[in-house]
């Protein structure tokens, strides 16, 4: 997973296309790492990563180019701490330049041991250390079925809310997951949501309310539910689309929603069957949804 830092504000747009397009707020207020001018990066050109094949952990890396990242790698660093929790997955920044990730396995769970994989990792954006920062609850379950613990992240500039997903305890059958809104300074779980396997999220702004949305372990299937003026859960998870029969799969789960300038969903699809799959066996697919105020429903814009 990789972020690239682009400052623009968070403001809020009309935009119009070929269907009838809510408000769009940019949900982007993440602040560059201080740290990272320290070491001689170039903020604008530079990013983090946890999926570099050879190097675990997480990466801070220059781009020739940011727009075009196979453009190539002017330079890399990698703090000490930053490897001291094996392979990671989620990176997200939040107002402050502090950067939140979490354990994921890679090929296999030697780095990786069941009893973290529910611990959330900060990385302080003034010092650049890594430590841990909170430890979500674990639900008693057969690990041999699920290596997974923290699988999504995101963060909702407007509250200062950080949404943190788990599938831990879960299996292919049963469903223990957990969507955690935590307090980003003091780690404290303000609210959540129970009894669901989530993946990848995202917020978007639709029909005049802050939005979370997310896609499940099992299905294609994308939900989101109401945020709250306080960033927490208001109302039940609704179905909003589905991305059955689309791509080159057919079944894709979501790793990763965004909403881009444009007021579309990018939705990010994988294969997820619960197990470990070779780097080279990963592909992705980027699907985009426009929304339409008459009907208030979500299309396909691919």
């Amino acid at each position: 997973m990789k972020i690239i830092f682009f400052l623009i504000c968070a403001c809020l747009l009309n935009v119009s296309c070929r269907q009838q397009q809510t408000a769009y707020n940019g949900n982007n207020c993440k602040l560059i790492p201080p740290f990272v001018s320290r070491i001689g990066f170039n903020a604008k050109n530079a990013y983090f990563s946890t999926s570099e094949k050879r190097t675990m952990g997480l990466v801070l890396l220059e781009a020739v180019d940011p727009q075009h990242l196979q453009a190539g790698v002017v330079k890399q660093f990698q703090d000490s701490s930053w490897k001291k929790a094996g392979w990671l997955a989620p990176i997200q920044l939040d107002n402050r330049g502090n950067i939140f990730t979490g354990p994921a396995p890679f090929i296999n769970v030697l780095n990786n041991p069941a009893a973290d994989q529910n611990t959330v990792y900060k990385v302080d954006g003034q010092t650049g250390t890594m430590a841990p920062f909170v430890q979500l609850p674990r639900p008693a379950g057969n690990t041999d079925q699920n290596p997974y613990g923290i699988i999504g992240m995101a963060f909702l500039c407007e509250t200062g809310s950080l949404y943190v997903s788990s599938i831990a305890g879960s299996n292919r059958t049963m469903e223990n997951g957990c969507i955690y809104l935590l307090n980003p300074a003091s780690g404290k779980t303000e609210d959540k949501l129970t009894g669901m396997d989530v993946l990848g999220m995202g917020i978007a702004y639709a029909e005049g309310e802050n939005r979370l949305y997310f896609g499940k372990a099992r299905t294609p299937d994308v939900f989101s539910v109401a945020l709250g003026k306080n960033g927490s859960f208001t109302g039940k998870p609704r179905l909003e689309f589905s991305l059955s029969g689309m791509g080159p799969r057919g079944d894709d789960k979501v790793r990763r929603i965004r909403s881009n300038k444009e007021g579309e969903l990018e939705v990010y699809g994988m294969e997820f069957n619960f197990n470990l799959i070779a780097p080279t066996e990963k592909q992705e697919s980027v699907y985009r949804f426009i929304y339409n105020e008459q009907d208030k429903k979500w299309y396909s814009a691919n």
